[in-house]
């Protein structure tokens, strides 16, 4: 079911009379066969409005049975029963237990269970941790999670602070009171999780800009600088969405005055991190600059630290002052309160707006002060300072709120993004990084965003000494391609450059890889968000979602599976002597293709392989239909209007294309479309429908140019679309149909099509040509470990001439398929083929006949496979 909104001020907020059991001083709502609030008030007095962590209960209302006498209470849902024993008040291990149904074993619960196996949730941020150890020896301490293995989880609400219907903070009701949300699931973990989203709200939609490429350095730019850099990100063909700017962005008083003169905030810190005032030694003219970046389809976001008020050098103080009624004679600071409504009505509407007429786009909170409200103990500055700017910047017109600040605690799902902090730079954090991050999706927080290629270096390790491992960078630039977002930041150190041009060969090749394919792969991502705000599925999950009884899916928390297709398994190692890393994974139950459709797994089993530093452990599910964009994006501030969908061998797959307009909250209110892709494959036939778009939404596009690719599928007899036979075209001609040799699959492009109409691609086989299993991946390894020896070998002229044959296969097959008529092109493909097997297979007897030094063989027959 898809998650819906209600978007006025508290609504939904109360549950629906039928579904609330209230008796004397305790109250129970059956809020979903699996979930029940438990309320216990001494003065019979219960909470109805929202609060930090649940702001919707009106849900449909479930069925269940009420058995009662003078005694006791029981409610059963089916899936959960409960018994009160009425009157005996506050809730005890005395006085309650539920029972859990499950299909093999019921479990039970009562007031005071400890839970012994919780799947953990996230913490607030990594700053100064290598990998999760922090520079003392001490370990991260994770939050728990949503869901556990015990099969049940409490969330308890007691102390959360209340939230009224213009989004301000109340204060705690007065009173004995207990307020408990009961979660029992089994191991049902996805169904746990959507139930916390339909009553905590769903993960909203980022904009989708997000998504693309973040350029973030803690470095002093000027105005020319920045504009340098974005003229080199545009020679170099690079794309980019987000510029961010650091803290140096705004004066900073605190710091440019002699000894003995420094402003002071109001709890007597120097203010040297607190600025809302543009450097004009750095930025001359901030409006003009701003043009300049909206220009380059750049959204930019900027640093701030409140915490120090507003000080009397800012232009905008007496402005400030004159909301607040603020005497200005003395020029004192004008002190932070977050929770204090006029103070923020006046910072936004005097300091922050401003500064977004210039071109701000969202805000960089970097709340890095004292914990908890002065004016509200109890109440985490960083949650509530996450809600504030978010929600405020949705009442701005019909943006997406968007904010880039660190996790506060259960309900900051709600405003996405995060921003992880200062993690050391280290394989160690590297390998950390995608176990923290899709653990997090077990309490909704699926946007997390890291410094890419870590922060700093670890503290004992000497300056002179400190540099990146372009190894390491490059491999930390293939995790972001598959992380919720893809943002380098680095500290300020004059030698620590992360510039995608400053890395040299190969690593230089596999950092560019790694953004094009993130631009790529935007259609994938987009999809998936739009899941996690219908399901409460973050894009990155751990593997426990979907194999939750198999008990390697919780030993190897750095797998984790990306969207509902897409397996990845970052290589988090350094390559060996041979170019490559050993690295193993564990592939769940089931047949997996590599990404690119060029060897298939047969699941349940620990597979390892050697991973070149280009190649990344990425296996998706057979049948699935993969959107892409095609290469050569820039940015995401429009979509192309081709889309490129990558089909995988299996019989039976389907997805589902998901469009809206990228930036507005109108996703919310129905205005979007979806589009059905389904694909069927047999002995003789494949076969891929492409439905209507349904729906609509402001700038829906009525056509759209589709490239359909049929990976790993042999060459055909014929293809043909809506039943009209295609011819065989090299690019561009559009509606033609071509075999790519180099990726082994058939590439239907039909050109411009109406997305009113459906359209039916088929591709049809005779057996005989079918090709052998595995053929582009032995093609590919071939091409490797040649190339390896060339490398390394100075004399390679006593090779036989089969080796470099092998090494340039998808040449050889391409001139089979180029020369002669079109009748007798698949004989040609397959008689190449059989000659390409037959070479490969005796490749290592081939070089090991040479007098190549041993060591370099065995490196060969890695890079083989064998």
């Amino acid at each position: 079911m898809e998650a819906t909104t209600d978007h006025r001020p508290g609504a939904g907020a109360a549950a629906h009379p039928e579904a609330v059991i209230e008796r004397a001083e305790v109250r129970f709502t059956v809020l979903t066969p699996r979930l029940i609030r438990l309320e216990w008030s001494a003065s019979t007095v219960f909470r109805d409005s929202r609060t930090q962590i649940v702001v919707h209960r009106a849900l449909e209302v479930p069925r269940f049975r009420i058995v009662e006498d003078e005694h006791a209470l029981e409610i059963d849902t089916g899936a959960l029963r409960l018994r009160y024993e009425k009157g005996s008040g506050r809730f005890t291990e005395a006085n309650l237990a539920i029972r859990i149904r499950r299909g093999d074993a019921d479990l039970a619960w009562k007031p005071g269970d400890i839970q012994k196996a919780n799947l953990g949730g996230t913490y607030r941020t990594l700053d100064r941790y290598d990998g999760d150890t922090w520079q003392d020896g001490s370990k991260l301490p994770i939050e728990e999670g949503l869901i556990a293995r015990d099969g049940w989880h409490v969330v308890d609400d007691t102390e959360g602070f209340g939230i009224d219907d213009e989004g301000w903070v109340l204060e705690r009701p007065a009173g004995e009171r207990q307020d408990l949300y009961f979660f029992g699931y089994g191991h049902d973990y996805r169904g746990a999780l959507a139930d916390f989203a339909a009553i905590a709200g769903p993960q909203p939609i980022p904009p989708r800009f997000v998504f693309g490429y973040w350029w973030s350095r803690y470095w002093n730019y000027t105005d020319e600088e920045l504009r340098t850099l974005g003229a080199r990100f545009e020679k170099e063909r690079i794309p980019l969405d987000v510029l961010v700017l650091d803290m140096d962005w705004h004066t900073t008083p605190g710091l440019s005055l002699r000894p003995g003169h420094e402003h002071k905030d109001v709890f007597g810190e120097q203010s040297g991190w607190t600025g809302y005032t543009f450097n004009r030694s750095l930025f001359p003219d901030p409006e003009a600059f701003m043009r300049w970046a909206h220009g380059q389809h750049l959204r930019v976001t900027l640093n701030l630290h409140p915490a120090s008020g507003v000080l009397p050098h800012e232009e905008q103080y007496d402005a400030m002052a004159k909301a607040l009624s603020w005497d200005t004679s003395t020029r004192a600071a004008i002190p932070f309160e977050g929770t204090s409504q006029p103070y923020m009505r006046a910072l936004f509407d005097t300091v922050l707006h401003p500064l977004e007429k210039v071109g701000v786009d969202f805000w960089w909170l970097d709340w890095q002060q004292w914990p908890e409200s002065k004016a509200h103990p109890g109440l985490s500055n960083t949650w509530w300072l996450n809600h504030a700017f978010f929600t405020e910047m949705q009442r701005d017109g019909d943006r997406r709120g968007l904010i880039y600040h660190r996790w506060g605690g259960l309900g900051n799902h709600r405003y996405p993004i995060g921003f992880s902090g200062d993690s050391v730079i280290s394989w160690d954090s590297l390998a950390f990084q995608p176990h923290f991050t899709a653990m997090a999706s077990n309490v909704l927080y699926g946007y997390w965003s890291h410094d890419i290629g870590g922060h700093t270096f670890h503290k004992h390790i000497p300056r002179p000494e400190r540099h990146l491992e372009p190894e390491l960078y490059a491999r930390w630039m293939q995790l972001g391609v598959f992380s919720p977002v893809l943002r380098t930041h680095s500290a300020k150190e004059a030698s620590l450059h992360k510039e995608p041009w400053h890395f040299g060969p190969p690593y230089g090749d596999a950092i560019f890889a790694a953004i094009r394919l993130r631009y790529q792969l935007a259609p994938y991502i987009y999809g998936a968000a739009r899941h996690a705000y219908d399901t409460g599925l973050s894009i990155v999950r751990p593997m426990y979602y979907h194999w939750p009884e198999h008990e390697e899916a919780y030993e190897h928390p750095a797998q984790y599976m990306f969207g509902n297709d897409i397996l990845v398994a970052p290589v988090t190692a350094p390559v060996g002597e041979d170019g490559a890393a050993s690295f193993p994974v564990w592939l769940p139950p089931g047949l997996w293709y590599s990404r690119d459709g060029a060897e298939s797994f047969e699941g349940g089993q620990m597979i390892e392989r050697h991973y070149t530093l280009e190649e990344i452990p990425i296996f998706v599910r057979p049948g699935s239909v993969v959107p892409l964009y095609p290469e050569g994006l820039r940015n995401l501030a429009s979509v192309p209007d081709a889309l490129i969908l990558q089909v995988f061998p299996g019989d039976e797959g389907a997805t589902e294309l998901y469009d809206d307009d990228g930036e507005s909250q109108g996703y919310q209110r129905g205005d979007f479309a979806r589009t059905s892709v389904r694909s069927r494959r047999g002995d003789r036939a494949q076969r891929v429908h492409i439905d209507a778009m349904r729906g609509h939404y402001q700038g829906r596009p009525s056509s759209r140019s589709y490239i359909v690719e049929l990976l790993d599928a042999g060459i055909p007899e014929s293809v043909e679309v809506n039943g009209v036979p295609l011819p065989y075209s090299e690019p561009p001609a559009p509606q033609t149909w071509l075999f790519d040799t180099a990726s082994l699959c058939i590439r239907v492009d039909l050109g411009s099509v109406s997305l009113d109409e459906p359209q039916d691609i088929v591709a049809r086989f005779t057996p005989e040509h079918t090709m052998p299993i595995g053929l582009l991946h032995r093609m590919r390894r071939a091409g490797i470990a040649v190339d390896y020896l060339k490398q390394v070998w100075g004399d390679i002229s006593a090779l036989p001439d089969d080796v470099d044959l092998a090494g340039q296969a998808a040449r050889v097959l391409a001139y089979a398929v180029e020369e002669g008529d079109d009748e007798g092109r698949a004989e040609r493909f397959m008689a190449a083929v059989l000659a390409f097997e037959a070479r490969f297979e005796g490749l290592p007897a081939s070089v090991d006949a040479t007098p190549i030094d041993e060591s370099f063989k065995r490196a060969f027959a890695n890079l083989l496979g064998r």
